[in-house]
């Protein structure tokens, strides 16, 4: 399948029946992809490649930027992870055979021990995050064409404003991460100044300051890849919605009127020389579909209010049919990321027992540092951030996979009662029975479930190491 992405989102036509979009999704991914993409998701894949978390080939086009797997990107990928990973170690080893008497990172032994786990975590993110990006990206462009299906059967709207704000958010929390990081180094230069060690701390710790990008653009990397699936279940919620209030059953309060998707794609086979062919291109807009397979959601042009393009029994049925899909997508992409994301929730938490612990210590020596305590203020606000930049999106398809349950038990509640409904009883009947075999979960490596809980948890962990460390280092000092 060759899937087309203008900016805003990933999508695809549905080319067949709608039980047939589980079985194309399930080929999918035995044969390679090419994918056009533009705006937020361009801007992402651009600057995860430059850090080795995209090995893909760009290709510019006049409505976007054609990508696939490049066996030159990757081979850049390893040398420059493994280039980074070696100086990180050989700078961590050089700055603790300083000694604790010149180090400005490492003042006490426990200090020694507790910034090498601060640096080795960040190593391992990084490498488990590089030497995975191959496969990631493989997945990505094969699930692109069940993606893009939902879209198509929905009738996808694409929102340039929205696609704008996404861009700006990226670009921000780049912006800031980069200002915190520069801070930090120059702050530790500094110090370091004072025993004329400023440029042994540079060499030794570059490595580590630029591997830290490496794991903060895996994370966002990853939460826009999980947003943009969580999209896609709110489609498909809003318009089972909108089945149930064509029904004159009011199972949710009515939105006002909006777009159910604000993404819009376009699709086509591949043409002669693996470019798009042209004559088979297919807008995702509404009013420019074919009639062989009719949108699921019209969006009427005088009001653009939201309508039903099909009988409630078919609408029932794609629905259930491309929430089969998007069970798919995200058992893909969790096990896609699975070892990654596991050792970043390694990496917040150790960073979260590190970071506090130098905060508290700072407070309780008392040396008037203030830019350092602002320092390792924001560290702690970063670690906690990038827990929610992970968890949150897991959370919210979480919360879209439970509203659809919702809905359809009620729905079903009231079509029983209604006998002159035809087949629509059995179809929501059938989609509660599929509900209860395909859960909605983030669950990486089967070791935990991302969502909400897991921060409370992860609060609780720290919370008691700290008080851990603290005791040690009395005993220490």
């Amino acid at each position: 399948m060759y899937c087309v992405l203008v900016p805003g989102v990933e999508s695809a036509r549905v080319e067949g029946p709608a039980e047939q979009v589980a079985p194309e999704a399930a080929r999918a991914h035995d044969r390679p992809s090419r994918c056009l993409v533009g705006g937020a998701h361009a801007f992402i894949l651009r600057v995860s490649s430059y850090f080795g978390l995209a090995p893909l080939k760009f290709e510019s086009r006049s409505n976007g930027l054609s990508v696939s797997i490049s066996s030159a990107m990757c081979i850049y990928s390893y040398i420059l992870v493994t280039i980074l990973v070696v100086c990180t170690i050989l700078g961590l080893v050089a700055e603790v055979s300083a000694g604790v008497e010149v180090s400005v990172r490492m003042p006490s032994r426990m200090a020694q021990v507790v910034s090498a786990c601060d640096v080795l975590v960040v190593v391992l993110t990084a490498g488990a995050g590089v030497c995975g990006a191959p496969r990631r990206m493989r997945t990505m462009l094969a699930f692109m064409g069940s993606v893009a299906m939902v879209d198509t059967s929905i009738g996808g709207k694409y929102s340039k404003s929205t696609e704008r704000k996404l861009c700006a958010l990226l670009l921000c929390i780049l912006i800031f991460f980069s200002v915190l990081l520069a801070d930090d180094f120059c702050f530790y230069a500094m110090q370091a100044k004072r025993t004329d060690r400023q440029w042994n701390v540079v060499m030794n710790y570059a490595g580590f300051y630029l591997l830290w990008y490496v794991v903060m653009i895996l994370e966002l990397q990853f939460a826009f890849t999980a947003l943009s699936v969580r999209a896609r279940f709110l489609a498909v919620n809003d318009a089972l919605a909108l089945t149930a209030r064509h029904l004159y059953i009011p199972l949710e309060k009515a939105k006002s009127p909006s777009p159910l998707n604000v993404y819009a794609i376009r699709v086509s086979p591949p043409g002669p020389g693996g470019g798009v062919d042209p004559r088979a291109n297919v807008s995702l807009l509404v009013d420019s579909l074919a009639a062989r397979e009719q949108p699921v959601v019209l969006t009427k042009s005088v009001h653009g209010t939201a309508a039903l393009g099909v009988s409630p029994s078919e609408a029932v049925r794609r629905l259930a049919s491309l929430h089969g899909t998007l069970c798919e997508v995200v058992r893909c992409v969790d096990s896609s990321y699975g070892l990654p994301l596991i050792v970043v929730l390694i990496s917040t938490l150790l960073h979260l027992i590190v970071t506090p612990y130098f905060l508290i210590m700072e407070i309780i020596v008392s040396t008037n540092r203030v830019h350092f305590l602002v320092l390792q203020f924001l560290w702690c606000l970063t670690h906690m951030l990038r827990m929610l930049v992970v968890v949150e999106p897991c959370h919210y398809t979480i919360a879209e996979g439970r509203r659809t349950q919702s809905l359809v038990c009620r729905l079903m509640t009231s079509v029983s009662e209604r006998p002159a409904l035809g087949s629509l009883p059995s179809r929501v009947e059938l989609f509660s029975r599929q509900l209860l075999l395909q859960s909605v979960c983030y669950s990486p490596l089967g070791m935990c479930t991302l969502d909400r809980p897991l921060v409370a948890s992860v609060i609780g962990a720290v919370t008691t190491y700290l008080v851990i460390l603290i005791q040690f280092q009395r005993y220490d000092t």
